[in-house]
């Protein structure tokens, strides 16, 4: 259904355009997102050129379904094509070719192994648990955006190891400034009632200890946008582990952040496994799973482990 949705704005598209856009060019793409979930979008082409830039359609599909308005759903999509075009929609090619260039702009993101199998045989990755780190280029600036998986055609082009690329993108993460622990409760009542946004724990002085009966606390980062990858930041950990002395576990609750429950609370592992698995199941959407366990952080390795506690017996992430 979303396909023959992404035809119908093909062939509207147009009327909703003013006459500079005109000879913009449009197609249906298909892309596998994360956890093996195909996503539709149109391509806009300038004519003429090489610079294309894609607009998934689902979310505004999901809008007509709601019953929102065409005249709506068509004016938000060609504000964004119109965006994309003017900026020029993607990192121009000269820098895609230069990987000193790109470096700057290079991340390190979490997804779940096991569910991306098919798309990480094209891509270069790194196995931690039951866990995958990927790289891609992330980059917001005046005149260009990218959000960019890196592929193994890229090493190619760039003429470098696995080895370099992620030495690269965990550098840049080792130096960021981007993550944010806050405490749940707080974070809820800033979402939801125009409250202050809460303090950054992870800014406060190295001499605080928060209460081990606070229930959970959030780590993420500043974009809340695939946030979940602070665990690998040895820096963040090391701050958390000062934070709660007395441990504490780590709930992935979406591929954009993690919660930290303190040790010492009422469900022990086993409790927080089928909690993390019954929130995956009725409320977070397939493509934003992270994982069905939960983890621990291994202060000498520098690195999170699985709880075995927390796992069930049947295959994760079947859904």
């Amino acid at each position: 259904m979303v396909r023959l949705f992404s035809e119908f704005v093909i062939e509207q598209v147009k009327d909703y355009l003013p006459v500079k856009y005109q000879g913009i060019e449009c197609k249906i793409v298909e892309h596998l997102g994360n956890n093996g979930v195909n996503r539709t979008g149109i391509e806009f082409r300038k004519p003429g050129g090489d610079m294309r830039h894609t607009i998934y359609m689902d979310s505004y599909y999901e809008k007509m379904k709601e019953g929102k308005s065409k005249e709506a759903i068509m004016g938000e999509i060609t504000e964004m094509m119109k965006s994309g075009y003017d900026m020029g929609g993607e990192l121009k090619e000269p820098v895609l070719k230069d990987f000193q260039q790109v470096k700057p702009f290079l991340k390190v993101f979490l997804v779940n192994t096991k569910a991306n199998r098919r798309k990480l045989f094209h891509m270069p990755y790194m196995e931690m648990e039951d866990l995958s780190m990927v790289c891609r280029v992330h980059a917001s600036l005046p005149g260009w955006t990218e959000d960019m998986e890196v592929t193994d055609g890229y090493l190619e082009r760039w003429g470098i190891s696995k080895e370099a690329l992620f030495g690269a993108a965990l550098k840049n993460m080792w130096e960021s400034r981007d993550y944010v622990m806050q405490e749940g409760d707080s974070k809820v009542d800033a979402c939801l009632s125009g409250f202050p946004e809460p303090e950054n724990l992870l800014d406060t002085p190295d001499s605080l200890v928060l209460s081990q009966r606070e229930p959970i606390y959030v780590l993420t980062n500043k974009e809340e946008n695939r946030g979940a990858s602070a665990v690998l930041c040895p820096r963040v950990m090391e701050k958390v582990c000062m934070l709660l002395p007395e441990g504490f576990y780590i709930l992935p609750s979406s591929i954009h952040e993690v919660m930290i429950v303190p040790k010492g609370e009422e469900k022990g592992p086993k409790e927080l496994g089928k909690l993390v698995r019954d929130i995956n199941l009725i409320a977070v959407q397939r493509e934003e799973i992270l994982s069905d366990r939960i983890y621990e952080y291994d202060r000498e390795a520098k690195r999170i482990r699985q709880v075995p506690e927390s796992m069930r017996k049947m295959e994760e992430m079947e859904r």
